[in-house]
């Protein structure tokens, strides 16, 4: 009998939260001190950024997220878990569980519409 390991169904990604990418027609911005940069990706645990909103990012200091179809900005405290060469992940610390189920609903929504998208596209192949 074959011995089951956890780590080898579930892979190593750490990550307990779908992400996606924004729509580029409305992206989602953040306001940090270094200035004002478009994300990446977001999910319900945290974001990914580009290399250049880094060097303003402080663990201690609150960031603004504005979220398309929002009119109030999101408070959000980040911690950099992954640096790489032209982005970073960084995590939501801290965040209350209303914010972050506002941004699984976001999540949610731009996954639905992805979908809608690439179902549309592929229908009209062979």
């Amino acid at each position: 009998m074959a011995d089951l390991n956890i780590d080898n169904l579930m892979g190593r990604d750490r990550r307990q939260f779908y992400r996606v990418a924004p729509s580029v027609e409305e992206p989602i911005i953040i306001k940090i001190a270094g200035g004002v940069f478009p994300l990446i990706e977001i999910s319900g645990g945290g974001c990914s950024l580009p290399i250049a909103a880094h060097s303003g990012l402080s663990d201690a200091a609150s960031q603004e997220l504005c979220l398309p179809g929002r009119s109030s900005a999101i408070k959000v405290q980040l911690r950099v878990v992954n640096l790489g060469e032209k982005t970073f992940g960084a995590e939501f610390v801290g965040l209350d569980e209303e914010l972050r189920e506002v941004i699984c609903t976001y999540v949610r929504s731009r996954e639905i519409e992805l979908v809608r998208r690439f179902r549309g596209q592929a229908s009209g192949t062979c």
